[in-house]
């Protein structure tokens, strides 16, 4: 069920990011609500919570005001439900990464509007683990990030790992132009501990908004976006931000125990946003920065 449930999910992302009017956007309110009203009990003491708004798209962002309308009313159905107010799911690590991404978030919203609802975290509340590493890399030179990721599969795959093709997942967000190139190149690497009935996950991130695995590998070209945005005082200002901040967060928040993330692309002092978070994240307690 909890599969299926994050495929119902996943899927109602994509959906609404790629049409809109598609009709699972109404799949709680005229799908979901009408099946748990007309059963005679629900004893179900397990109340499962999507992570709401963990992109930035404004087509997903509706899904999120929907969710919110009628979630208290799906949830009167489950009489033992339990609301958290953080999120327990990640190790130590992961979760710090995680809350200091969402404060450098915080600060791109320059028209004071709020910033994209992503779930609370509450430092040293959780098991200590594996710390995420993070490669910078200045270009987009295949052979180098191919390389990287190849030689961190072996090691989780390697002998004496306990983990399984199903616990790791390969996340990705690049242009059209590089997606085929990229998903054979990562094909390529996996191929070597994948079988017909076993692989290794590979998807987009915007697919993925759900779904969980103990190891997230995340492959990220820097996308710098520029324009002009009305400040709270109506004034104007001409900005640079990159896309990257909000991409980071969604798939380091999709693993559960261990993270890493091959940044393409990047360039100092293009996006003062992005380098001051790269900067906080180099923290020896919590993280692994690897400049290539």
């Amino acid at each position: 069920f909890i599969d299926d449930y994050h495929n119902l999910v996943d899927n109602i992302h994509t959906d609404i990011y790629s049409e809109p009017s598609h009709a699972d956007n109404n799949i709680i309110s005229n799908g979901l609500l009408p099946i748990v009203s007309n059963s005679g009990t629900n004893n179900t003491t397990l109340w499962i919570l999507c992570d709401e708004a963990q992109s930035r798209f404004d087509k997903i962002t509706f899904h999120n005001q929907q969710f919110t309308a009628v979630k208290d009313n799906f949830r009167s159905y489950f009489g033992n439900a339990v609301e958290l107010s953080v999120n327990l799911r990640n190790t130590y690590e992961i979760s710090t990464v995680l809350s200091i991404i969402r404060k450098h978030n915080d600060e791109i919203d320059y028209a004071g509007t709020g910033s994209a609802n992503l779930p609370q975290q509450k430092t040293g509340h959780y098991l200590r683990g594996t710390k995420p590493v993070i490669y910078i890399l200045r270009d987009n030179e295949t052979a180098t990030w191919r390389d990287i990721l190849n030689k961190e599969m072996e090691i989780l795959r390697g002998s004496d790992s306990c983990l399984k093709n199903k616990d790791i997942a390969v996340l990705l967000d690049v242009n059209k132009d590089h997606m085929k190139h990229t998903v054979d190149t990562v094909n390529s690497v996996l191929e070597r501990w994948e079988t017909t009935d076993d692989f290794i996950t590979v998807l987009l991130t915007v697919n993925c908004m759900s779904a969980e695995w103990p190891v997230v590998i995340f492959i990220c070209r820097c996308k710098l976006v520029s324009g002009t945005v009305t400040l709270p005082d109506n004034s104007k200002k001409e900005i640079t931000f990159s896309e990257t901040i909000t991409r980071l967060y969604t798939a380091i928040s999709r693993a559960r125990v261990y993270s890493i993330v091959i940044l393409l692309d990047y360039t100092p002092n293009k996006c003062e946003h992005t380098d001051k978070l790269l900067e906080e994240l180099n923290r020896r307690d919590v993280c692994r920065i690897i400049e290539r």
